[in-house]
Formats: structure tokens, C-alpha cells, sequence
């Protein structure tokens, strides 16, 4: 059984719906604006990043490293953040993305999942999938279709 300074201390860890919107909606101007300084700012030092097939990423400065090239590519980038589940410190979002390569100049979309677990206020781990297509050719599509 919880003491109460054991309950007490739970729901102060415990992210409320509504500050996880808000930091969904901070998230996606930080990142249509290419603000890494701010989407970093609010990372552990030793934050740990699985994203797609990345190779993990570790730590603040790798961060931000991978962040400032990703954003030099996604040229336009709009983004939608959708809140799924809160347990704790732990949030689940979706997200959905359209930019333009600068490589390839080719209109893209995205969609993700994205699972992020807080400590003392700041991002610990990021662990996302995402799926990236050129608009207009959603080739995963025909691969699933069961007809």
C-alpha cells in the first residue's frame, strides 16, 4: 500500500492531458519553424532517440545534430500532432507530416507514432516509427490491400 507522500508524489509526475496538447502544439511549431534550440531545450542531457531505422541516437548535442540536418531537408514542413494515451510520464501521439525534399524537390507525406517518457520535466526517451512517401504514391498501400 502507498503512503500518501508516495500517492502525493504520483500525481505530480503524473502529465495531465492537457499539458501534453500544449506540448504537442509547442512541438509542431517548434518543428515547422526549424526552432531546434527550442525542441532540444526541452530534451535530458542524456536523452536516448529511436527513430525509425536510425541508429540510437544518445545524448542532447546528437541531438540537436540530427535534428538541424533532418530540418534542412523538410523544406515546408507542416505537422500535426494527435495525443493518444498519457500513463504517468509516459505519452503516445500520432502524427502526421507533408514537406518538400530539398534534395529530390519531390512533395512528401509522413505519418508516425511517437512514444516519449519524461523525467524531471524533460524528454528521456523518444521512441518513434515513421513512414515517409512521395504525395500521390502511396506504394505501402498496395501492398497491404487485401484485394
Amino acid at each position: 500500500m502507498q503512503s500518501k507522500a508516495e500517492d502525493s508524489k504520483k500525481k505530480e509526475e503524473t502529465i495531465t492531458w492537457e499539458a501534453a496538447e500544449a506540448a504537442s502544439r509547442l512541438s509542431e511549431q517548434r518543428f515547422q519553424h526549424g526552432d531546434v534550440d527550442g525542441l532540444v531545450s526541452k530534451y535530458a542531457e542524456n536523452v536516448v532517440i529511436r527513430f525509425a531505422t536510425l541508429p540510437e541516437i544518445h545524448g542532447r548535442e546528437a541531438a540537436r545534430r540530427w535534428l538541424e540536418k533532418r530540418l534542412k531537408r523538410q523544406l515546408n514542413y507542416t505537422l500535426q500532432k494527435v495525443v493518444l494515451a498519457i500513463d504517468g510520464q509516459k505519452v503516445t501521439r500520432s502524427w502526421t507530416g507533408t514537406w518538400v525534399d530539398a534534395i529530390s524537390k519531390k512533395n512528401m507525406q509522413g505519418r508516425g507514432m511517437e512514444f516519449l517518457e519524461y523525467a524531471d520535466g524533460k524528454l528521456a526517451v523518444w521512441d518513434a516509427c515513421f513512414h515517409v512517401w512521395e504525395s500521390g504514391r502511396q506504394t505501402e498501400s498496395e501492398y497491404f490491400d487485401a484485394a
